[in-house]
């Protein structure tokens, strides 16, 4: 479908919406007429990672799906469960590790945003990310190669990588990615969690800055889901005494004030008692996935780099490629040496370059339509 919405497909929105709300608030779900589309619902909750909030709706709801699609929701819902509480057990054991080992450490975005929804396991979690100290790299590595994880072998100085079965870590020595130094003092800012030795978390500003520049850093790659949206419903709602003359001052020097005013906007018409409407931000929205579209990537990515954007696809930056080779932080004249590696490891050892696919790929793009709403959108909301 294009970006922006038929008002047929508006009313189909706000029916989905609506039912999202119920479960997320604890309210009777509204009352459905013949024309609901339940298959319309289930396949936007499945892209969004919310399906299984909607199998908390289906005993309640006035018009039940077809079973096939109550017996796929209901799986969805049970699947959830299980892997919340392998979730649970596998990151509770790690922290255990690393306060055995000295590990400093601060679990991120979906670990603590779980605590806040009114049932944990509304609220999904793909990745696990955990920050760390870069110099306790080697000691993450045997725990996790000990607890019969399996290394990824993600090729980034700043992060690394572990698996198995259903969960997937994430360790990171740097948050500072796209707004480089607004982070970098973040350990001055932390204090500890109670029952634990070496584990810390952000206070509530610092927290909803970094969700809000998470939450930007997808909006720029992509897009953002509806799971975005309920999160900063969720953590505002449980957090009113919010300090948000630090935040938005913060959050300018991102450039990222606007852009949360609106998102924010959006969350309490949604999630609240207000009707829902739906302004160019709120259908980009609901024309997005978990975490964006891929022609809106392409698109974004050619729109940023002009007619240098096949260039920057092989002589890769070099704030890029620092955080994929550490020495260059030391040695930044290697960088041309570094693009050989890069290319030669991807080509040769990792082959996990397909030119076909990824010329294909790239030659996907917006509609002249759908171009020119993202254009006024990235204005709109002042995002460069």
């Amino acid at each position: 479908m294009s970006i922006a919405l038929t008002e047929s497909q508006k009313k189909k929105c706000k029916s989905y919406i609506d039912l999202l709300s119920s479960v997320l608030n604890g309210k009777e779900p509204p009352t459905l007429d013949e024309s609901f589309d339940w298959n319309f619902v289930c396949r936007t909750a499945e892209r969004n990672s919310v399906l299984n909030m909607i199998g908390y709706s289906l005993d309640k709801v006035n018009i039940k799906p077809p079973k096939k699609l109550y017996d796929y929701t209901l799986n969805a819902l049970n699947f959830q469960i299980l892997k919340e509480s392998s979730q649970l057990y596998d990151v509770e054991n790690i922290l255990k590790r690393f306060d055995a080992e000295d590990i400093r450490n601060v679990p991120l975005k979906g670990y603590f945003m779980k605590r806040l929804y009114p049932q944990s396991d509304f609220r999904t979690m793909g990745d696990i990310d955990i920050l760390v100290d870069r110099k306790n790299f080697k000691k993450i590595r045997k725990i996790f190669l000990g607890m019969g994880f399996e290394d990824v072998g993600v090729l980034n100085s700043k992060e690394i990588h572990f698996t198995k079965d259903l969960m997937y870590f994430e360790i990171h020595a740097d948050l500072s990615e796209n707004y480089e130094g607004y982070f970098d003092d973040i350990w001055d800012r932390v204090s500890l969690r109670d029952g634990y030795k070496c584990s810390y978390e952000m206070t509530p500003e610092d927290f909803y800055t970094y969700m809000l520049y998470h939450s930007g850093k997808h909006f720029s790659g992509g897009g953002i889901g509806i799971r975005m949206v309920m999160d900063v419903y969720v953590f505002l709602s449980q957090n009113p005494g919010l300090d948000f003359g630090k935040v938005e001052a913060d959050l300018r020097k991102m450039g990222l004030d606007t852009f949360e005013k609106s998102l924010r906007k959006i969350a309490f018409n949604w999630f609240s008692d207000e009707e829902t409407e739906f302004d160019n931000f709120g259908e980009f929205i609901m024309y997005c996935s978990t975490f964006g579209d891929r022609k809106v990537n392409f698109y974004q990515s050619g729109k940023k780099t002009g007619k240098g954007f096949w260039l920057k696809q092989v002589f890769i930056p070099y704030k890029t490629m620092r955080t994929k080779f550490a020495y260059l932080e030391k040695a930044p004249f290697l960088l041309p040496f570094s693009w050989v590696h890069y290319w030669v490891d991807r080509v040769f050892i990792s082959r996990d370059l397909n030119l076909k696919a990824g010329f294909s790929d790239r030659a996907v793009n917006l509609n002249d339509e759908d171009a020119a709403f993202m254009n006024n959108l990235m204005d709109e909301l002042k995002i460069s």
